[in-house]
């Protein structure tokens, strides 16, 4: 009876099946093997040879190494979801595993990095369905005032966010359900936030941003069973909203630059509040400054301008406004390579796929590969000689060029 490798993790060939989106009976159909031989090894019930690990690796793209390498202590079990009752169960597994290497990722570099701790004000917030508007408004007001950030435009949300101690990552999820996460790691004592950049503008991962902040800062106590709740989970959502709008603009700033609740005033304010002209509408009508009726004919408006959709509306290409990029991961990394760490050290500790830590970590498409050296010059090859056999000269003739 042949024998499995007893190193093997099954929880770790659980979590790059669903990364790469698989059901088990499609994984073994690549491997040769049923779904239920694939179930046992994720249950740690069989092992699997040598050769077969090789296989999984290769089809998964997962270093070899990955198996053998003991998973991350916790599962993110609170986790505010954008769209959570439209996502299918699937697409939310496989942005969780992204979310277990996150966790694993940063606690690797905190060993030897010294991130900002988590900066919030302490506010005692009521229970979240005690909340009021009002409430919402000066928790945003708080957090800004804490933050020393004014009631001016917030130049870069991601990095007002990591200065506070919250890491924030983007990611290519291909999925239109799939907005942004928030989650709390007990393990890592801080929250992380996760954005879905597929598609989308520079406002509204902005907004998505300050959508995410809004769950750390007001549902600090919801449990699993409320989120489950979609009458709950829609107030908790509308909650985040609302927070984020006072958040990315202040009541008393937009108030005072408002003048005109238009369309075309709205556009003028985009780039310079980094805020969306839907989403300046709906701030408009939380503030009581147009009504239901107004708010309507605005958004019909919008509509027939062709503003309304994805990357539909004035500067919303990342030409005119750029994604803003995360760099609390890519810069703890720098620093490791600063200080004489290797890339491939670095890529060997983590034993996860370079894509997956590039991405996750915010790092450039390429990073561990080694550059191709090109030599920009070269000297000169010695010509050929002979000597003719007559006069005695020695005569030189130039290399001709190989035709390939």
């Amino acid at each position: 009876m042949k024998v499995g490798m007893q190193a093997f993790r099954g929880k770790r060939l659980r979590q790059a099946r669903l990364a790469r989106g698989l059901y088990m009976n499609a994984l073994g159909d690549m491997l040769g093997i049923t779904g239920t031989a694939v179930s046992r090894y994720e249950d740690g019930i069989d092992k699997p040879q040598s050769d077969r690990v090789d296989l999984i690796a290769r089809h998964l793209n997962f270093p070899v190494d990955f198996f053998f390498q003991p998973e991350w202590s916790e599962e993110p079990r609170v986790v505010h979801w954008r769209s959570r009752a439209a996502e299918s169960k699937y697409a939310r597994e496989m942005t969780e595993q992204r979310m277990s290497w996150l966790c694993e990722i940063f606690s690797f570099l905190e060993r030897d990095v010294n991130f900002p701790v988590v900066n919030l004000p302490g506010m005692k917030l009521p229970d979240f369905r005690a909340l009021t508007p009002d409430a919402i408004e000066r928790a945003a007001e708080d957090v800004r005032k804490h933050w020393k950030l004014r009631d001016i435009p917030i130049q870069d949300a991601c990095l007002a966010l990591e200065n506070a101690g919250i890491p924030v990552v983007n990611l290519e999820i291909t999925s239109d359900k799939q907005d942004g996460f928030h989650f709390y790691s007990p393990t890592l004592e801080r929250p992380f936030v996760g954005i879905n950049t597929h598609n989308i503008s520079c406002a509204r991962a902005r907004y998505d941003v300050a959508h995410e902040l809004g769950h750390t800062v007001l549902h600090r106590d919801v449990t699993l069973q409320q989120l489950r709740d979609p009458l709950l989970n829609k107030q908790i959502e509308q909650q985040a909203h609302l927070f984020a709008g006072a958040f990315l603009f202040p009541r008393e700033a937009f108030r005072a630059e408002v003048l005109a609740p238009t369309l075309d005033y709205f556009c003028a304010l985009k780039k310079r509040w980094g805020m969306s002209i839907g989403a300046m509408i709906y701030r408009a009508f939380n503030l009581g400054m147009i009504d239901d009726q107004e708010k309507s004919i605005l958004y019909r408006n919008l509509t027939r301008r062709g503003w309304r959709g994805v990357l539909q509306e004035p500067f919303d290409s990342p030409e005119e406004m750029p994604i803003e990029r995360p760099r609390m991961l890519r810069r703890g990394i720098g620093v490791l390579v600063n200080e004489g760490t290797s890339r491939s050290a670095i890529k060997a500790a983590l034993n996860l796929p370079e894509k997956e830590i590039e991405e996750i970590a915010g790092l450039e498409r390429g990073f561990f590969t080694p550059a191709e050296i090109h030599h920009l010059a070269s000297p000169r090859k010695s010509p050929l000689r002979a000597t003719d056999i007559e006069s005695g000269q020695v005569i030189e003739f130039s290399q001709a060029k190989k035709n390939f």
